[in-house]
């Protein structure tokens, strides 16, 4: 004769389950809080705005010489903050055939229609793509054209050089 479970234990492992489920969504409701409340650096920027809650972009931009900055979200700007930066930041891109090109910012336009001058803008997509750019910052440079995968840190513009140039041979070969 086959037993079969009674009723009492079928509620009883659903109850487990119920709260086993509440105290796993609320754990994550709280990494997500603590990475929401997180200061930004140029070696989180990308996870920063990731953990922001967005449909289409988040864009980090610092205005002015640098002096201030901005999280945009959509379109609106929905936090300010103190800057990343006491020098203006380089930012280039990599060419195959020309190696790195400094890069000039797209403008940008307030909620008000008025242009302001950018000295740092990084955007990122839902999906996880973002600009594929360099940025020079004090004696060290970040690499963030990894579709994937964290900001990447080098000492130098030429070792960072000589990685993207070992990685266009591999391809070629």
């Amino acid at each position: 004769m086959q037993r079969a479970f009674t009723l009492i234990e079928l509620i009883l492992v659903v109850v487990i389950m119920g709260v086993v489920y509440m105290f796993a969504i609320g754990s994550l409701e709280t990494i997500k809080r603590k990475s929401q409340n997180t200061l930004p650096t140029l070696a989180n920027l990308k996870a920063f705005l990731l953990a922001k809650d967005f449909e289409k972009e988040a864009r980090f931009v610092c205005f002015e010489g640098c002096s201030s900055c901005s999280v945009v979200l959509d379109g609106n700007v929905t936090q300010s903050l103190s800057t990343l930066f006491d020098v203006d930041p380089k930012i280039y891109r990599y060419n195959s055939l020309l190696g790195m090109e400094q890069v000039e910012l797209d403008p940008y336009f307030d909620a008000n229609g008025v242009q302001k001058d950018l000295c740092f803008s990084y955007r990122i997509y839902r999906d996880g793509i973002g600009d594929q750019i360099f940025v020079e910052y004090k004696d060290r440079v970040y690499d963030f054209s990894d579709y994937f995968e964290d900001e990447k840190v080098y000492d130098s513009l030429d070792s960072l050089l000589q990685k993207r140039e070992s990685l266009v041979q591999k391809v070629l070969l």
